[in-house]
């Protein structure tokens, strides 16, 4: 994959001091300038890129946790009274289960129109934030302990399911902060992205192998990683 290089001292859409951390990267390199540049437009291929595999892996996380809450709360668990009290409302963090419940079902609500509101459209309406919420420690017992194993059928069957829920909740949380970088716009290709892509791609089979293989055949993160410059 080859860019052509604009010439930043005529054009003002990029700013030198965004530049900055390509043209430090690049520092060694014959043109600086050139190199930054070339390798500012590969950060933004190799970020689209991810955008992919992301998408698999939060759809499938989702649609894991529903099946579970599904089973133990029944098909409206968004409105489930015991759900809703099983979630933390911790004082002072910038994220609040409740709250982001209580906003996903509103949302749901004010588009039924009127009608019966949908389970699917509140699940929709959830950040990756929720589900990662819903693999801590709190839900060991009466959730994962009863639904990990057969929601992640493909995941090492002699790890026992605590390990299993918090290996998953660390991969979605490396993974979620690794989305935000990308989301904005930073600077990722100091990363081992290989690896981030590895961790994506282990989730994904430890729900459904045949998920991962179709993600891996239409994923394009590999073919932008060997043309890195």
């Amino acid at each position: 994959m080859s860019f052509s290089s604009p010439d930043l001292a005529k054009q003002t859409a990029l700013s030198m001091p965004r530049m900055g951390t390509y043209l430090t990267a690049c520092s060694n390199k014959p043109s600086p300038l050139s190199a930054a540049i070339h390798l500012y437009a590969w950060n933004a291929a190799i970020s689209a890129a991810f955008i992919h595999p992301l998408h698999f892996c939060e759809v499938v996380v989702r649609n894991a946790v529903s099946e579970a809450l599904t089973a133990t709360y029944g098909a409206h668990w968004p409105w489930s009274q015991g759900f809703f009290l099983s979630l933390p409302d911790p004082a002072g963090s910038a994220f609040k289960p409740r709250q982001a419940l209580l906003a996903a079902r509103q949302k749901a609500e004010q588009s039924a129109g009127g009608n019966p509101p949908s389970a699917d459209k509140a699940i929709a309406e959830m950040s990756f934030a929720f589900w990662e919420s819903m693999f801590t420690a709190r839900y060991d017992h009466g959730l994962w302990d009863n639904h990990i194993k057969r929601l992640f059928p493909h995941a090492p069957a002699a790890l026992p399911y605590h390990k299993l829920r918090a290996e998953i909740r660390n991969a979605l949380e490396a993974t979620r902060k690794f989305r935000n970088r990308i989301a904005h716009h930073e600077p990722i290709f100091a990363r081992q992205l290989a690896q981030d892509y590895a961790l994506i791609h282990r989730v994904v089979r430890y729900r459904c192998d045949q998920t991962a293989a179709w993600m891996s055949q239409t994923q394009t993160v590999n073919t932008v990683l060997a043309t890195k410059p």
